[in-house]
């Protein structure tokens, strides 16, 4: 089990990098475009990168309301273009391979736990879904190793990577 519980502030370091990396793309096209409290918005996309899938609605309405309040329909699909991109290119593309293969969970098993700590918990299950999955998974899955069968239907590989050792004897 040790070798798990070192990746996981990895996933907190990799999450935040590609977090980051969108908040400090944010500012700079929303200040072109004039759209008040650039920073501000940054500093949102940040912390809502953290929330898997749903996130990315929780950041961009409030900019995308100060759009429109501001420059009418045309600034307000110009942020929503923007954030759109921006999020595409870090969700899609970058943020599966990176967060998937440090954590070992699947995207399904992602979706599903946010949907579940935030049933259980409310908006702070959003945040801590994935931590919260992955506590569960050490606890039920990883610390009984008659359980090892699960890890490929959790992790989405077919064979799990490592086959924990049996402790048990008798």
């Amino acid at each position: 089990m040790a070798p798990r519980t070192r990746r996981n502030p990895r996933n907190s370091r990799s999450s935040g990098g590609i977090g980051g990396s969108e908040g400090t793309r944010t500012p700079d096209p929303l200040t072109v475009l004039g759209v008040p409290g650039a920073f501000v918005w940054a500093v949102l996309a940040f912390v809502t990168s953290f929330i898997p899938n749903i996130g990315f609605l929780i950041g961009v309405i409030p900019p995308a309301l100060i759009a429109l309040l501001e420059g009418g329909p045309e600034l307000m699909l110009a942020v929503l273009a923007i954030y759109t991109g921006i999020t595409f290119l870090s969700d899609s593309l970058i943020k599966p391979r990176v967060v998937g293969d440090t954590v070992g969970l699947s995207t399904t098993v992602t979706f599903l736990s946010l949907v579940f700590w935030t049933w259980v918990i409310g908006p702070l299950g959003a945040l801590l879904a994935v931590p919260l999955t992955l506590l569960t998974r050490a606890l039920l899955i990883e610390a009984d190793p008659r359980t090892w069968w699960a890890l490929p239907l959790i992790s989405g590989k077919p064979n799990p990577t490592e086959k924990p050792e049996s402790k048990h004897v008798g």
